[in-house]
């Protein structure tokens, strides 16, 4: 399967601003695609649950869905008015990761471009698995939300631990996590997404639903 990352947003993880890269910068970007697609092995895990919302003594709404509960401000506000969620996992596989450290071996310059082109890749492949999603929840008669990861605002990562558990991650897409809960192969993603069954604001840029985009130095928020 070939993806094909948006080139512009591998131009904003470069750290563009303002600039156009020259010529070589660009070659050297779809150079760094097409490598990057001849070792990707795409995998992905969803499963959805319902979700119910209670208020707790001190005002704060707890999430509770399958089997677990959450506290979260910036969670709720996004899955408000939703009666269920699905909990996914993506992941490039190893590739991307072998191809980036043999690169930082002899050319650093390499490595950053496959490092920037292999997280918009990543991105591409969400939105593509989100899209599946989407349209299995329209068969429901459901409209989905934006997509919100641990990590994100004040959902802890600490959620990467159930997703793993409850996805089965490691033996589902060969996903596992390390002791500061960060994911191997690097590649990967989680993600909730809501459903309801009334419309809501299901098309929001990502970078306007983090709380730490105004100190980002890749924060997109011309869309926002």
């Amino acid at each position: 399967m070939e993806l094909r990352p948006d080139r512009k947003e591998i131009i904003r993880y470069l750290g563009y601003r303002g600039v156009t890269p020259d010529r070589e910068m660009l070659k050297e970007i779809d150079l760094s695609v097409g490598e990057l697609n001849a070792v990707v092995t795409p995998r992905f895990v969803y499963e959805k649950f319902d979700l119910t919302l209670e208020e707790t003594e001190k005002g704060k709404e707890r999430l509770c869905f399958a089997g677990i509960e959450v506290c979260s401000r910036d969670l709720s506000v996004n899955l408000q008015g939703c009666t269920g969620v699905y909990l996914m996992a993506v992941t490039l596989g190893p590739g991307p990761d072998l191809l980036v450290r043999r690169a930082s071996i002899g050319r650093m310059s390499r490595a950053v471009v496959l490092q920037a082109a292999a997280a918009a890749m990543t991105e591409t492949w969400c939105d593509i698995v989100n899209e599946r999603i989407r349209k299995e929840a329209e068969r429901d008669g459901l409209y989905t939300r934006p997509r919100y990861s641990p990590g994100y605002g004040d959902l802890p990562l600490s959620l990467q631990k159930e997703f793993s558990r409850i996805l089965n991650m490691p033996k589902e897409i060969g996903v596992s996590l390390t002791d500061t809960l960060l994911m191997t192969p690097s590649k990967s993603v989680t993600a909730l997404i809501g459903v309801s069954d009334r419309p809501g604001n299901c098309i929001i840029k990502r970078c306007a639903e983090c709380a730490s985009s105004a100190d980002c130095m890749y924060a997109d928020l011309s869309e926002a």
